[in-house]
């Protein structure tokens, strides 16, 4: 919460420019502030009503002019605050997670990275094609592109691969598959759900349990079509979102 309303410049009453401008510019301002680069709550409507000296319409016309370009965002019961912009990926082609961001112009990076081997649990056992309780290494990753979990990915190895868990994972993993395994990632089959996180995923993410996520599943194939990779992808959805493009057939 924004604890220093005494820095917010007041509005000038005796200007020719309407209190509802002058607050509009203000709100610009605040947005920018890095207390709210994360979608803090904004100051209390009737806090920064009393502050500028105007009426509450006045400030909501301001407000609603924001909200209308998408800059703020309005939540019953919980306040005003800084639309957060959510990062798009398209489904119409496939790369690595960090390949995909970076041809977005973001710097994603690890925050944990763990490998070890488990035995393959019945879905592990049936995406790679292996036998129930073979044992496969799994790689778990929480990212992001500053300190605070965007999303967490857990990525489970076809044992003929020939990975294990001391690996550099810190290279982009289809990049280490191709160049120091001879694998070459071609095709991907994929399923994209909502769900609720739960306790686990929740703690790694820092969310609330229970919060809505971006489930995706990923198998990944060579060219003989293969499996390589089962991974499991989980997006905090109030930073990700996904398109695809559909041609119609004519």
């Amino acid at each position: 919460m924004y604890e220093h309303m005494s820095k917010i410049p007041l509005l000038d009453h005796n200007s020719k420019v309407p209190l509802h401008k002058q607050a509009e510019e203000q709100l610009r301002e605040l947005i920018k502030h890095p207390d709210f680069s994360k979608g803090e709550i904004f100051p209390k409507e009737t806090e920064l009503a009393r502050h500028w000296g105007i009426s509450r319409n006045t400030l909501r016309q301001a407000i609603s002019i924001l909200v209308s370009e998408n800059l703020l965002e309005r939540k019953k019961r919980i306040g005003t605050r800084v639309t957060q912009h959510r990062i798009t990926t398209n489904l119409n082609n496939w790369m690595s997670f960090t390949r995909e961001m970076e041809d977005m112009g973001l710097v994603f990076k690890n925050l944990i990275i763990k490998a070890h081997k488990i035995q393959a649990t019945v879905d592990v056992a049936k995406a790679l094609q292996i036998e129930e309780g073979e044992r496969v290494v799994c790689l778990q990753r929480t990212r992001s592109t500053d300190e605070n979990p965007m999303v967490y990915f857990e990525s489970y190895f076809h044992p003929r691969t020939g990975i294990s868990e001391h690996e550099n994972f810190e290279k982009p993993l289809y990049e280490l598959l191709d160049r120091d395994h001879n694998i070459v990632p071609v095709y991907s089959q994929e399923e994209l759900r909502a769900i609720a996180a739960t306790a686990k995923i929740a703690a790694l993410l820092k969310i609330e349990k229970g919060q809505p996520l971006l489930e995706r599943k990923r198998i990944v194939l060579d060219r003989a079509r293969q499996p390589v990779e089962y991974n499991l992808g989980y997006y905090r959805n109030d930073w990700f979102t996904y398109s695809i493009e559909i041609k119609r057939s004519i």
